[in-house]
């Protein structure tokens, strides 16, 4: 991986040797096979290692959780973890194993040579636009096996995005152990998320999510390699997932003149509110990004999507190299909503009494009339 400068807000760079005290470090082996080399990157809740693997004499990556889990976490690691196996796309790195050393959980994937998007804008700065509609189709190809699996990402970030040199995508952290319970939240009122890249249904801690929560964060993905700078920032990262919930996204264009108006329209299309005024899958924005440059026709956008079911397996949230990284965010976001409809509601009991009265001077104009 190459590349010092840094995204707006992204952490710093990906390689780095500093080990948290009781993890395994440089030259200890985890599973018994895996030769932990150096660090890759650090995410909240994770690092990641290249390693050697004795058995098969090859390079690959292991990630270890930062902290122990219950036995509920181990558990629910080697659930994803079979998922993310059963995702059949060469955009979708591969899991080969996962186990625990004393008490710290890991996982093992393919190491993937290349750089990730992060990276790429950092060191380029934007990217033209017919770069971001490829990048952005293959990743939206890759989702959209995810989703067929039953797995939602959860945490699609420029960190999570690499670029191999031929040109290829792959998106990484698929079906990997996130901490806390099966909601979606690490414990009562808190919401594990990336703040930058967050989707307004995910900020508000929905119990379950389906496949456009992770079209929302591809968008927020996109719109930064296309402007440089993600759809809503700030240095609280409660502030930016309260813009998720409440604010309009800038149009790319005013950040960057001349941007495709059809790349636009797809953009703010996925950055809805609403899951269901998105595109209706992956393979629909797949199709969209693809037809900016002249490619068929994209099929129809759906509004009505039936989202994936209850057995739908988040990855985790926790990705080295990523915008802000993972934070635990208090349940006030909900709150927050919550009020927000109780005044829209007030108002808009309050618009009907208006048009009680109107109506009632009205009837009483018609009655003078009619008696004089």
């Amino acid at each position: 991986m190459s590349g010092t400068a840094e995204l707006p807000g992204a952490a710093g760079p990906e390689r780095t040797d500093e080990i948290p005290s009781g993890l395994p470090g440089a030259g200890d082996v985890v599973g018994g096979r895996y030769e932990l080399r150096h660090v890759l990157g650090r995410g909240g809740m994770s690092t990641v290692h290249l390693a050697h693997d004795r058995e098969l004499d090859r390079p690959v990556a292991v990630k270890l959780l930062l902290r122990a889990g219950d036995h509920g976490d181990v558990a629910r690691l080697r659930d994803e973890a079979r998922a993310a196996a059963a995702i059949d796309h060469p955009g979708v790195v591969t899991v080969h194993d996962t186990g625990t050393t004393g008490h710290t959980a890991w996982v093992v994937m393919s190491y993937v040579e290349g750089e990730t998007l992060a990276r790429r804008i950092g060191r380029t700065g934007p990217l033209e636009p017919r770069e971001v509609t490829r990048i952005g189709a293959a990743v939206s190809e890759a989702l959209a096996a995810a989703h067929r699996a039953g797995v939602v990402h959860r945490d699609v970030t420029p960190g999570n995005i690499i670029l191999r040199p031929d040109g290829t995508v792959v998106v990484t952290d698929f079906g990997i152990a996130r901490l806390g319970d099966g909601a979606g939240r690490t414990r009562t009122g808190h919401v594990i998320g990336t703040p930058l890249y967050l989707a307004p249904e995910q900020g508000r801690g929905a119990a379950h999510l389906d496949g456009r929560a992770d079209l929302y964060a591809l968008a927020c993905c996109l719109f930064t390699a296309l402007t440089g700078r993600p759809p809503f920032t700030d240095a609280d990262p409660l502030a930016v997932v309260v813009a998720h919930l409440r604010e309009t996204p800038p149009r790319p264009s005013s950040l960057r003149p001349g941007v495709p108006p059809a790349l636009e329209e797809v953009l703010l299309q996925s950055l809805a509110k609403d899951p269901g005024r998105r595109p209706r899958d992956a393979a629909a924005l797949a199709a969209r990004l693809r037809a900016v440059h002249g490619d068929p026709a994209p099929p129809p956008v759906g509004t009505r999507e039936r989202p994936a079911g209850d057995d739908t397996v988040p990855a985790s949230p926790g990705v080295p190299g990523d915008g802000a990284g993972t934070h635990a965010l208090d349940s006030t976001l909900a709150e927050v909503d919550h009020d927000d409809g109780a005044a829209a509601d007030r108002r808009r009991r309050a618009g009907a009494l208006l048009l009680v009265l109107a109506a009632l001077l009205l009837l009483g104009a018609v009655v003078a009339l009619l008696l004089l």
